[in-house]
């Protein structure tokens, strides 16, 4: 993108070329082509390729320091600054809390449902046959519109008939309508919460990067979850995949929490 030349009152659309600079490379940030801890490329760089003189971008770059996007450090220039959300794992603290707590507007969205046969790995996990059917639903998790997590979620067909289709009808746009426990209070199920919880770091797949929007060289921090109903059968097993340099996670088992319905 070039911005244009010319002296720093000169407008584009309205709007001064600094920020005009600022707001690019924060696209930039949030779309991944800029690695988060990152060093931005040296001012006279970012003067070319904007096409605007140097104090232009130096402008722009006191506007990203201002919001907490970069920091400068003198003479080493700025790299990007990332504040990862703590995200807490407890029995019975789920994603709407962690993020409310944090002043974050929660919202899911449904990239797919299958129904399939049970490999052995989720048949163990559920306590159903090899080769039961169950649901596969595939969820992106937001934060204030930013994508946290990608999860996969297994539910047994036998125990919870027609669930797919209770996924289905959110459709495939960002909700702040998706909740397991409602969905599950709706069967009956008054009371679920974790059994156990692994953790586990790996580079991220081809469609956890897009679907994260982070940047291949970054790790995921990967949680596999098995919950279970207040009797202990088995409701759920999800593999959750987090942008390790987003989020830290913290387990905390101290109280049962209040769940948001």
């Amino acid at each position: 993108m070039t911005i244009g030349t010319g002296p720093d009152r000169t407008m584009q659309r309205g709007i001064s070329r600094w920020k005009l600079v600022g707001d690019e490379l924060i696209s930039d940030i949030e779309q991944g082509h800029i690695a988060p801890h990152a060093r931005l490329p040296r001012a006279q760089d970012l003067a070319l390729r904007f096409g605007v003189n140097r104090h232009t971008v130096l402008r722009a770059l006191a506007y990203l320091q201002d919001l907490g996007v970069v920091r400068t450090e003198r003479g080493r220039g700025a790299r990007v600054v990332v504040n990862p959300i703590e995200y807490r794992i407890g029995a019975r603290r789920w994603f709407e809390q962690n993020l409310l707590a944090l002043n974050r507007s929660p919202a899911r969205r449904v990239v797919s449902v299958v129904e399939m046969p049970a490999d052995a790995g989720v048949a163990t996990a559920l306590d159903i046959a090899p080769g039961a059917p169950v649901a596969r639903v595939t969820l992106v998790g937001e934060a204030d519109g930013q994508p946290v997590n990608f999860n996969v979620h297994f539910f047994s067909l036998e125990r919870l008939p027609g669930i797919g289709e209770q996924f289905r009808a959110f459709g495939t746009a960002t909700t702040s309508d998706i909740s397991f426990s409602a969905i599950f209070k709706a069967r009956g199920i008054a009371d679920w919460s974790r059994r156990s919880v692994r953790i586990r770091s790996r580079p991220p797949t081809e469609h956890e990067v897009k679907e994260l929007r982070m940047p291949p060289s970054d790790h995921v921090l990967e949680t596999e979850v098995l919950s279970v109903d207040g009797d202990g059968h088995p409701l759920v097993f999800a593999t959750t995949s987090f942008a390790s340099s987003r989020v830290e996670l913290t387990l905390d088992f101290s109280s049962d929490g209040t769940r948001v319905e």
